[in-house]
């Protein structure tokens, strides 16, 4: 491809990128930000997201200008661009639909559809493949957390029953009505609220798992593997908080446990679950590893 033709493309692209920038800045500047701040939603981690794309583009900048600068004739063919232009403007619809309903959740769906729509349009589906993974991670900035009552409800429950058998297994008088746990004496009581489902945890569990194994894993099912077991991680370590705090509360004080240890020990019990992903991937590779050498 001659570098005259790379230029123009370039030029043209970055145009396209700009214009599609300038049309979404309502939602980059004022949408996310109110819903990244929304207590409701709980998506103090959202401002990572876009950081982490950009991130991953540029550590595989190289990769991407030699997929742009190979001369592939089906890349540059009419069908190929006409498959890129109809998917920037059913994403430009749906990206319309999000503005007019205010519905931020469509406005991202349609961002990132251009994105691919712009890459596929100038440059093709094989460039396309290369930033698949940095360009669909900006989904994790879709809300979620109040479209989701419904899992929100089952997490709570789950939650509360699996922390009442292992209390109960390990001795502690403990009680449970509906997503309540309290003591028999009446000495504490603690209400798993909806903040408390781990529905937070959960999602930005799935984000960072999404980003390490891309990094850590070599192979699609690997990734998508240890994406999978983020989600039963995430669900773990929310009992193991909601279990520690009910048994500081029947060992030391309800006051403790539903003060100081409850704001604090997310942040140990998140860090667990850190661990044990970094663990699950380790596993997955050394289980990769016997069955290759097997």
């Amino acid at each position: 491809m001659r570098l005259r033709e790379l230029q123009v493309r370039f030029g043209l692209f970055a145009a396209s990128l700009l214009a599609m920038l300038w049309g979404y800045q309502l939602m980059l500047l004022d949408h996310l930000p109110d819903v990244f701040a929304d207590p409701k939603e709980d998506m103090s981690y959202g401002w990572y997201i876009p950081l982490f794309s950009l991130y991953v583009l540029w550590t595989e900048r190289t990769k991407i200008r030699e997929t742009v600068e190979r001369d592939d004739s089906a890349t540059r063919s009419i069908l190929g661009v006409a498959l890129g232009l109809f998917v920037l403007f059913v994403s430009i619809f749906v990206g319309f639909l999000g503005v007019r309903g205010l519905q931020v959740r469509l406005e991202i769906v349609g961002f990132v559809g251009m994105l691919y729509g712009l890459v596929w349009t100038f440059y093709g589906l094989r460039t396309v493949r290369q930033v698949l993974f940095p360009v669909g991670f900006l989904l994790f900035c879709i809300p979620l957390h109040t479209y989701l009552d419904l899992v929100t409800i089952h997490l709570r429950m789950l939650a509360v029953t699996i922390s009442t058998a292992l209390l109960q297994g390990c001795g502690v008088e403990i009680v449970r009505e509906g997503t309540m746990l309290a003591s028999p004496t009446g000495a504490f009581s603690i209400d798993v609220a909806e903040p408390c489902s781990g529905m937070r945890s959960l999602f930005a569990m799935m984000a960072l798992t999404a980003g390490y194994s891309y990094f850590t894993q070599p192979t699609w099912f690997r990734r998508g593997l240890l994406f999978a077991l983020s989600i039963p991680i995430a669900i773990f370590g929310n009992v193991m908080r909601i279990l520690t705090i009910a048994a500081v509360a029947s060992a030391c004080s309800a006051d403790f446990a539903m003060g100081f240890y409850h704001d604090y020990s997310g942040y140990v019990v998140f860090l667990t679950a850190v661990l044990l992903m970094v663990a699950a991937g380790g596993l997955i590779t050394k289980g990769a590893s016997k069955c290759a050498n097997s």
